[in-house]
């Protein structure tokens, strides 16, 4: 029996040793290519053609003007996505440069900067690691954090962008397990090994070969909660259908109560629309705690750099005003229909801790805000009316006045 336990030891020691000498070989080869994590304003992808050659960054590579002040400056900091980064305007005309313009025009002093760590495409998650970069070079007194509700929710809950089953790009993100928010991306380990094994799995007998992307992606998808949720039929559903692309477009035209076709995973949760269905999944459920926690990992980091800490959204008279006309959502592909409730996309953040930061504003205009047909985004007017709107609130701020 010894001897038999001494070879078994053997041979484990020889396979471990193999192990280690393939896994080296293969981290040196660097096969199967690691994926890129993140973007920044060079990979944006919502870059206008009249920004191809801008390649003004600050020093944290993000769109926008240079990190610098003096000791006597109110540093305010914009934090966001692509409404931030604003990739179809100047520079000029970015929200930090807006808003910068309106500060000093209400309280009559050029000593106020205004910065932004923002990309298209982020979620808080991105939004946190990159606050965290910036509070190691710089300060702030201010830190503002305009969300997207209809993208932040699900771009939060999974470790890639894409609004449908195939992985977009993937991204640093966290989980959130019980009450304990974690970093699961980029991995500490990676194991090569094991992810060619994967790779070889999920191309075995497929003509169109799988991506790591996804294969990240589909690890990532068998810890999340689950997507069941209580069906809504058809004949619950408005005839009318408007398609996403037109959205305010219908809306501004005077259709009224429609069913939304939309391109996108809406039964997984991977969709504008989640998770403002009128019946939610577990999955739905998970996207709005793991928003909120983010939120609040940026507040508290926020004020342990001793700055203060707002949300701050604009109700407008096109985007919102249209959301809340969608009754139900379709699923283009399948017709599978989804009961919506549209009506406020703040309702969850003002049920939570989170409610009392929330700086609420309202847009009205008469004409859509857009920046043109099938982009929901603000245009250079939109981000004007925001920015000076927010600037007026902010006015009498205690942390933009002298101690």
């Amino acid at each position: 029996m010894n001897s038999h336990a001494k070879n078994l030891a053997f041979v484990a020691l020889l396979f471990l040793i193999l192990f280690a000498c393939v896994e080296k070989g293969m981290e040196w080869l660097n096969y199967p290519a690691s994926p890129v994590m993140g973007w920044s304003w060079e990979q944006s992808p919502y870059r206008g053609e009249i920004n191809r050659d801008d390649h003004q960054v600050n020093q944290l590579g993000l769109r926008g003007q240079k990190i610098a002040y003096t000791d006597q400056d109110k540093v305010v900091l914009l934090v966001g996505d692509s409404q931030v980064e604003a990739g179809t305007q100047r520079a000029d005309h970015l929200p930090e440069a807006l808003l910068q313009a309106a500060l000093r025009a209400k309280l009559g002093s050029d000593q106020i900067k205004v910065f932004s760590i923002a990309a298209a495409g982020w979620g808080q998650d991105q939004q946190l690691l990159a606050l965290g970069k910036y509070f190691t070079q710089f300060r702030a007194d201010l830190v503002l954090v305009w969300p997207t509700p209809v993208n932040d929710y699900w771009e939060n809950t999974f470790v890639d962008r894409s609004v449908t089953p195939e992985a977009g790009r993937l991204k640093p993100t966290f989980q959130l397990v019980g009450e304990q928010l974690i970093q699961v991306l980029p991995e500490r380990r990676e194991w090569k090994l094991q992810n060619l094994i994967d790779l070889a799995r999920a191309n075995a007998g497929k003509t169109q070969k799988m991506s790591m992307e996804q294969v990240y992606l589909n690890r990532w998808l068998k810890q999340l909660p689950s997507t069941v949720r209580a069906n809504t039929h058809a004949a619950d559903c408005p005839k009318e259908e408007v398609a996403e692309s037109r959205l305010i477009e219908a809306y501004w035209q005077g259709k009224r109560a429609y069913t939304l076709l939309a391109n996108e995973d809406v039964a997984h949760s991977r969709s504008h629309f989640s998770p403002f269905l009128s019946e939610l999944s577990e999955r739905d459920q998970y996207a709005i705690a793991v928003t909120h926690r983010l939120l609040s990992e940026i507040k508290l980091l926020t004020q342990a750099h001793s700055a203060s800490f707002a949300i701050f959204h604009g109700y407008r008279n096109d985007l919102d005003a249209a959301f809340q006309e969608i009754k139900c959502v379709k699923q283009v592909g399948n017709a599978q229909v989804f009961a919506y409730d549209g009506s406020d996309w703040l309702r969850y953040l003002k049920r939570s801790s989170l409610q009392k930061d929330l700086i609420s504003l309202t847009l009205e205009a008469n004409h859509p805000l857009n920046v043109a047909e099938g982009d929901w985004h603000l245009g250079e007017e939109g981000n004007r009316l925001v920015m000076e709107a927010l600037a007026t609130r902010l006015a009498q701020h205690k942390s933009l006045h002298p101690h």
